[in-house]
């Protein structure tokens, strides 16, 4: 990173300090989104008889939501940007591929010594993973309808059927390898419905990629961190 991207990030961080307890008053950071993909990424853990890794997530579920709600807030989530092809995140800003890898490994870390705070880390490595399915955390553009397409996320998630996903859990063996996967499948999900002018007709269906791709590979992340845990 360059000097005048290292200023430029530092000087961007202590402005957000600065504005961070005004924000607290007014935003309450809920993530519900994102407590919606766990919950259906625990259902598909349980339909393809994980039976042990699924009575210890949702015996644990409260704490990695809160690893998820904790992500967000703060303006962590500046963080939580990762081009794939570039290898880089917000201009002047660590990226979230170095942000996952330092949650995932102390969740691995805690384990032994305190579950409840390494589901919690857990939570929000996985926080990352499904960011990274949103197509403006990977192609970098803030201003691309970033907000409109959160907004129909939040009023649609839970209404439209087809959002939710049973199929079998995306498994890999290295953390990494989440994210870049759920990164350039977003970039291509990007690329293909970019045209469309309709945005409630361009949202749907990122939407029908996006949020089934989050809960499978957030399934497959949360099955790996077992495998991890007794290699």
């Amino acid at each position: 990173m360059l000097k005048l991207e290292k200023y430029y990030g530092k000087t961007f961080r202590s402005l957000l300090w600065v504005i961070n307890p005004f924000k607290k008053k007014i935003i309450k950071t809920e993530c519900k989104v994102h407590r919606f993909i766990n919950y259906q990424s625990l259902k598909i853990i349980n339909k393809y008889n994980y039976d042990e890794e699924f009575n210890i997530l949702n015996k644990y579920l409260e704490d990695i939501n809160e690893g998820v709600v904790w992500a967000d807030q703060d303006f962590k989530s500046i963080g939580h940007f990762y081009n794939p092809i570039k290898k880089k995140g917000l201009y002047g800003h660590n990226h979230a591929l170095g942000l996952a890898l330092k949650y995932y490994k102390k969740a691995l870390y805690n384990w032994n010594k305190d579950k409840k705070k390494a589901m919690f880390y857990l939570g929000a490595s996985v926080h990352i993973i499904q960011d990274l399915t949103i197509p403006q955390h990977v192609n970098i553009r803030l201003l691309d309808s970033h907000r409109q397409y959160e907004n129909f996320v939040k009023l649609t998630y839970k209404r439209v059927k087809e959002f939710r996903s049973l199929e079998r859990p995306i498994i890999f063996s290295d953390l990494k390898k989440y994210i870049e996967f759920n990164s350039k499948i977003s970039l291509k999900i990007y690329k293909h419905f970019r045209d469309i002018e309709s945005n409630n007709k361009r949202f749907y269906k990122i939407t029908l990629c996006a949020l089934p791709l989050a809960q499978r590979t957030t399934a497959g992340c949360l099955l790996m961190f077992f495998s991890d845990i007794k290699s």
